[in-house]
């Protein structure tokens, strides 16, 4: 926990402004991300939440911040949509007018947090978060003290460094410590806001657009987990180290500066800071080609689920679709795994969540109760996923989609999916909902009335987050290639903006130092 500073009596509060933009954009998704994807995105949407300040999330971590060091804070907004296609230009000119203007509203202020995710990119502008933060520096000079929090996905980009004071990352995938992160932002924030300390970024990369892991901190003997280790003794150890931000990167943004980065944030701009990202980012070259997982094909997964006997009580066979996983950037709509469990009909099977608008309409126009025929799943872009798949089913529950997070991922905020419906057909359960949503929480189950402990086999699209709140329950984790756009081969889309050579796309051998 951070330390609360004392009153000062007749002292003028620090007036800090924050906003946030998050959204992580894949460049081989043809669908462009609009205005109408991003929640809390118009101003004054934040503040007045209830109970905003004890969630898990980096919103609730700054309040909760801002009010223990006695902050003015100007919190206008803080907009996030589900990872998706490239943000439409018009969608980004607006985020970026009212970033701007709320902004110029709130001056003069003493320090600037921007919350966003560093691997957003708009088919205007390719560096959005670089964008952004050079133009937050334009308007409030070279004096006032700037600070990101990202997520540990980030692709850093040089103007990003530049243009900063000070950046920090999430530590863990999945992302549990949001929280955390914020809190440590306020902390070095408030420093440099009274002249403590003289933040400075470094940042090291090298030519690998893959690396760290994807950045999975589950396994203590990981690259990722690892070099955080590292990173922890180096600050321990040399207290001009104020920070050490580790990043994986986002695998599938076709920008030049994708992939792993270290950042230092040194008291101070001296080279050896900057030799310590370099020291440390070749510690993440060294272990680039180490993957801890393993893939099976549809039907291999299909077939170790037919043939598993669990004893009472072993908890779900958990089929990962990973390569459709809705905060990887995928459509969400892959049929593969849908079309096969259908045909084996396993006791105990529940599907999805799956997006479906149109399948959620056609199910609430039918009612609960009703037995009714529909093509789920496609319709997006059935080049990544096959095409629709019919099911006859009852239409078993209907709701708004909405739950509270209970689980270890963003605890205590809400979660939505939208419109959705549970189909029943044979021994499947299907989950269909009308808005983006990774699976992350138990609750996004039990609200159909599906409780996922006594689940057989669950089959859901997601790569890290689910992991926090359904690893604990789950007999076996079975990850799953079904060709959609979370793809784990990059050589399969046509990368045109990318810096080369770079691994591990091309051969790269480093020069000796």
């Amino acid at each position: 926990m951070f330390l609360m500073r004392p009153d000062e009596k007749g002292v003028t509060p620090l007036k800090v402004f924050v906003a946030g933009a998050l959204h992580e954009s894949h460049s081989f998704n043809s669908v462009r991300t609009p205005l109408s994807a991003f929640e809390d995105a118009e101003p004054g949407s934040i503040l007045g939440q209830p109970g905003l300040a004890d969630t898990r999330t980096t919103e609730g971590g700054i309040i909760s911040a801002a009010r223990a060091f006695g902050w003015d804070l100007c919190f206008p907004f803080f907009a996030k949509a589900a990872p998706s296609g490239p943000v439409a230009a018009a969608a980004y000119d607006t985020l970026l007018a009212r970033l701007l203007d709320e902004l110029g509203k709130a001056m003069p202020v003493n320090g600037v947090i921007l919350a966003l995710h560093g691997s957003m990119f708009a088919e205007n502008c390719p560096d959005t978060e670089g964008d952004m933060a050079a133009r937050v520096r334009a308007v409030i000079g070279p004096d006032v003290p700037l600070a990101l929090t990202l997520d540990c996905h980030a692709n850093v980009s040089d103007l990003m460094g530049q243009s900063a004071d000070i950046i920090t990352s999430y530590r863990t995938t999945p992302h549990t410590d949001q929280r955390e992160t914020a809190e440590r932002v306020a902390r070095l924030l408030d420093d440099a806001m009274h002249s403590r300390s003289a933040p400075h970024c470094h940042v090291g990369r090298l030519p690998m657009m893959a690396g760290l892991d994807m950045g999975r901190t589950v396994d203590p003997d990981g690259p990722m987990a690892r070099l955080h280790v590292r990173a922890r003794q180096i600050e321990a150890r040399d207290p001009e180290v104020l920070e050490i931000c580790l990043n994986a990167g986002f695998y599938y943004g076709d920008i030049a500066e994708t992939g792993p980065s270290v950042v230092v944030i040194g008291n101070g701009d001296d080279a050896r800071f900057q030799q310590i990202a370099d020291d440390l980012i070749l510690e993440a070259w060294e272990t680039r080609d180490y993957f801890s997982l393993s893939f099976f094909t549809g039907p291999e997964a299909v077939a170790k689920a037919a043939a598993d006997r669990p004893d009472p009580g072993a908890g779900p066979m958990i089929l990962v679709d990973f390569t459709d996983g809705p905060f990887g950037g995928a459509h969400s709509d892959g049929t593969e795994l849908l079309d096969l469990l259908l045909k084996a009909d396993l006791p105990g099977t529940v599907i999805g969540p799956i997006l479906d608008p149109q399948a959620v309409t056609d199910a609430a126009q039918a009612g609960t109760g009703a037995t009714i025929t529909l093509a789920i799943g496609g319709k997006t872009d059935p080049t990544y996923g096959g095409p629709p798949v019919t099911v006859t089913g009852q239409v078993s529950a209907l709701n708004d989609g909405t739950y509270l997070r209970k689980g270890a991922y963003l605890t205590g905020s809400t979660g939505r999916m939208g419109d959705s419906a549970c189909i029943t057909s044979g021994n499947c359960r299907i989950v269909i909902i009308s808005q983006r949503q990774q699976p992350e929480d138990r609750e996004q189950y039990r609200i159909f009335g599906i409780d996922p402990e006594q689940a057989n086999i669950i089959a859901l699209k997601g790569q890290n987050h689910f992991r926090a709140d359904f690893e604990p329950i789950a007999r076996e984790l079975v990850f799953v290639d079904t060709g959609c756009l979370v793809a784990v081969d990059y050589t399969i889309f046509p990368w045109s903006n990318i810096r080369r050579p770079i691994w591990p796309l091309d051969e790269v051998t480093l020069p000796s130092r």
